[in-house]
């Protein structure tokens, strides 16, 4: 049986188009045959620095091409990774490595100082240095790399060996690993290109960061067929068209925040690119805002817009494709291949097409568990299918429409609110570029519904217009009681407001609203 692994598909795309472009980062261009005789490298120095496949080996890095080297490295030597987001404190770097019990910590020099706060808290972690100074006792791979042989490592790496442990954006509560394998993974690549579209000769922009799964894994998945990744050290929107320009990039993922910021971008422009270079845009991790999808739509005609609902989890589950974006304006589409979907109620049966409930689901890229966390494990599943924790409802062709997040609904006086239907309709006003609504104490109906609006630059909307406004297009106990301004919302890595963190700032004080 051939088995399916990273490793594998890298390496047969670098035969087949060695002298093609790989990876483009600020400027400077590897071809495939380049790339992976230094992934090759690296996989080697990781084993002689004592490394071995299974071990787990957290890394702290910005984005750059050796960053993505690293990865690939990693997944041929069977050495499993813990990404990190580099804006981690100490703290939270040694608890993901703990409950992962990692070996071996990468750094970037600008975060040894958190590196070496986080080694004190992890027992016998060692500490190796991705390159440039560091200290006397780390050592730096990218120079135990320069001394490897650039044949393949000798690692007999498995499908069914970890590939990452993707900690979860612990939007609900603590991080918990995801147990990820090649063969996970290896199934989305294959899926992704027949689901979107793109192939050996598309290039794709690289805008979010690597520790997130979903453009780490898209990235990946334009490598392994021969074609080239355009990456950004972190995203900025002006760049980012520039970049799309200049390296004729066709297609890219990006999260609805970086879109809003794509579009404020062009609001200040003279004239607006048209790129007909770009044919195919991606959205994910968190819902479009119709009015960001209306300027996406006119502004980029020549690229399809793909909307998409997936997980660390699951990989993508559903999409809407362009063909639906204007009769489907609120869904994100029906199952991919090979996936399936069903609504469920609080009592474990199907509830009737177009009513409300619990979505679960089954793929074939499905993860194999929460690492270490059994009964985390056990309330995901169902009789073989998973849960995400989403709310959501079908209509009568099996479009899928995410209602909200379970432990996101306000419960007011007895009855469900839903602050998505909320989020959209102040999205409407032409002052808000964000917004995020949560349920906050209130002693008369138990949960309040608030808002927090980010304004666009230069506008001051009073909170009394922006509740009014909501007023004028839904129902009485949906519209906020309470509301405020702030210059940006809390996000996770993946780019998702993080409502936990607005909720505490009331729940924690014991403040009624």
């Amino acid at each position: 049986m051939i088995e399916l692994t990273v490793g594998r598909a890298l390496t047969l795309a670098a035969q087949s188009r060695p002298e093609r472009v790989a990876v483009t980062f600020e400027g400077a261009h590897t071809t495939h045959g380049e790339f992976e005789a230094q992934s090759n490298r690296i996989a080697r120095a990781f084993m002689e620095l004592g490394l071995r496949k299974g071990d787990r080996l957290g890394v702290i890095m910005q984005n750059s091409a050796f960053y993505l080297a690293v990865i690939c490295g990693a997944a041929k030597a069977g050495i499993a990774l813990v990404l990190l987001n580099y804006r981690f404190s100490a703290g939270e770097i040694a608890y993901h490595l703990g409950d992962a019990e990692a070996k071996a910590l990468l750094y970037d020099t600008a975060f040894q100082p958190a590196a070496r706060e986080a080694a004190a808290l992890v027992p016998q972690l060692r500490l190796f240095a991705a390159a440039g100074h560091a200290g006397e006792e780390d050592a730096r791979l990218s120079e135990v790399a320069a001394l490897q042989s650039s044949e393949p490592a000798q690692a007999d790496v498995r499908e069914t060996d970890l590939l990452v442990l993707q900690y979860t954006s612990g939007t609900t509560g603590r991080p918990k690993g995801a147990i990820i394998t090649h063969r996970n993974r290896s199934l989305a690549f294959l899926h992704w290109p027949t689901i979107f579209g793109y192939g050996p000769d598309d290039v794709i922009l690289h805008a979010g960061p690597l520790h997130h799964s979903a453009p780490m894994g898209m990235t990946l998945s334009q490598l392994c067929l021969g074609g080239r990744a355009v990456m950004m050290r972190s995203f900025q929107a002006a760049e980012a068209l520039r970049l799309v320009a200049r390296e004729q990039v066709t297609w890219a993922f990006l999260v609805p925040y970086m879109y809003s910021a794509i579009c404020a971008s062009l609001d200040q422009q003279s004239t607006r690119p048209t790129l007909p270079c770009l044919r195919i845009l991606l959205s994910g991790a968190s819902p479009l805002p119709t009015r960001v999808k209306e300027q996406i739509l006119q502004t980029f005609p020549n690229a399809g817009l793909f909307e998409f609902y997936g997980a660390t989890e699951a990989g993508t589950i559903t999409t809407l494709r362009p063909e639906d974006q204007e009769r489907k304006t609120r869904s994100v589409g029906r199952p991919v291949l090979g996936a399936e979907i069903c609504i469920l109620g609080p009592d474990g049966t199907r509830v009737s097409q177009g009513e409300v409930g619990e979505i679960y689901l089954r793929t074939p890229s499905m993860f194999e568990g929460y690492y270490r966390a059994p009964e985390k494990t056990q309330a995901a599943f169902r009789d073989g299918w998973c849960t995400l924790g989403d709310l959501g409802r079908q209509d009568e062709e099996g479009y899928l429409y995410i209602v909200d997040r379970l432990k996101d609904v306000i419960k007011s006086g007895g009855v469900n609110i839903y602050p998505s239907e909320i989020e959209e309709a102040v999205l409407t006003h032409p002052d808000v570029i964000e917004a995020a609504v949560i349920g906050v104490p209130n002693e008369r109906w138990g949960e309040a519904v608030h808002l927090v609006a980010v304004p666009r630059a230069g506008r001051t909307p009073a909170i009394e217009e922006l509740i009014a406004h909501c007023r004028r297009q839904l129902a009485d106990y949906k519209t906020p009681k309470s509301g405020e301004l702030r210059q940006e919302l809390p996000r996770s890595a993946a780019g998702k407001v993080l409502k936990r963190s607005l909720r505490d700032e009331f729940w924690s004080t014991g403040v009624k609203v």
